[in-house]
C-alpha cells in the first residue's frame, strides 16, 4: 500500500490514556473503580476495599506483566484498565532490574550497581519502560480501551520555558521517567478535596502540575462520567 495512501486527515475520538494523581483519600482509587467496565491492577495492596473487578495483589513484576500481556491480548469485556498505582509498578520493574530477590544478597542491589557498570541499571528500567510497559499499555489504548494510571503525590522542581525553576505538585513518578510518562498521556490530573466536594483539575497551576489535549479548562467533580462528558463536549 503506497505510504500516502495511509495519511489521516480526520480527528477522531480514541480511548483516553492518562494520569490521576493526589493525596492519600482523594478518591484516586474510587474514581478508577466508578470508570466503564474497570478492572484495577492492585500493584500496591490498597484496594480491597473498593467493589470492582480486580487482580489480586501482585507484588513483583513478573505478575504484574503477565495481567498486562493478558489484558493487551483481548478477549475479555474490560472497558478501562487502572493501574493502582503506576508509581508502585515502575518500583516494581526497578527491583526486577536491580535483582532485588528477598534474600540477603538480593536486598543490597540497587540500580547503580546492577547491569555491570554505574547507571547501566538506570538505562534498563528505561529499556522496560520505552520498549515493553508504554507500547503495551498503547496495544490495549488501541483496542479500544481507557487506560487510567494512578499515582501518589510529590513536590518537585520544574524548570519553565522561561528558564524559572518552580516547585509543584505532581504524580510521584520515578525522575528517570515523570517526563516520558507525563508527555505520553493524554490527561494528568490532580484529584483535590475541595470545600463542595472531590474535584480533578486538569490544568496545570502556579501549584498543580497538570495537562489535557481536550480543552478542558475548569475542574471537573472527580468523576468518570464527569470526564467523560467533559471530552466529548471539548472542541
Amino acid at each position: 500500500m503506497p505510504l500516502p495512501s495511509t495519511v489521516l486527515n480526520q480527528t477522531h475520538m480514541r480511548a483516553p490514556k492518562g494520569i490521576v494523581y493526589g493525596p492519600p483519600g482523594a478518591g484516586k482509587t474510587t474514581f478508577g473503580a466508578n470508570a466503564s467496565k474497570p478492572i484495577i491492577v492492585d500493584c500496591e495492596n490498597g484496594a480491597a476495599h473498593v467493589k470492582c473487578d480486580r487482580t489480586p495483589y501482585l507484588c513483583d513484576w513478573p505478575s504484574i506483566q503477565a495481567w498486562l500481556d493478558a489484558l493487551a491480548a483481548g478477549g475479555h469485556e474490560y472497558g478501562t484498565v487502572v493501574i493502582d498505582s503506576i508509581d508502585w509498578l515502575l518500583r516494581r520493574i526497578e527491583e526486577h532490574v536491580s535483582g532485588v530477590d528477598g534474600t540477603a544478597a538480593g536486598m543490597k542491589q540497587t540500580l547503580n550497581r546492577s547491569h555491570g557498570g554505574y547507571g547501566n541499571g538506570r538505562q534498563v528500567l528505561k529499556n522496560y519502560v520505552y520498549q515493553y510497559l508504554l507500547p503495551t499499555l498503547d496495544r490495549i489504548v488501541n483496542a479500544g480501551i481507557a487506560v487510567v494510571l494512578l499515582a501518589h503525590a510529590t513536590r518537585r522542581e520544574i524548570t519553565t520555558i522561561d528558564g524559572l525553576t518552580i516547585e509543584k505538585s505532581s504524580p510521584e513518578i520515578h525522575s528517570d521517567l515523570a517526563n516520558t510518562m507525563i508527555e505520553w498521556s493524554d490527561f494528568v490530573g490532580t484529584a483535590h478535596v475541595a470545600a463542595s466536594g472531590r474535584e480533578l483539575i486538569l490544568c496545570e497551576t502556579n501549584q498543580l502540575l497538570a495537562k489535557n489535549r481536550y480543552g478542558i479548562a475548569g475542574p471537573l467533580e472527580l468523576s468518570w462520567p464527569a470526564l467523560m462528558k467533559a471530552m466529548g463536549g471539548a472542541s
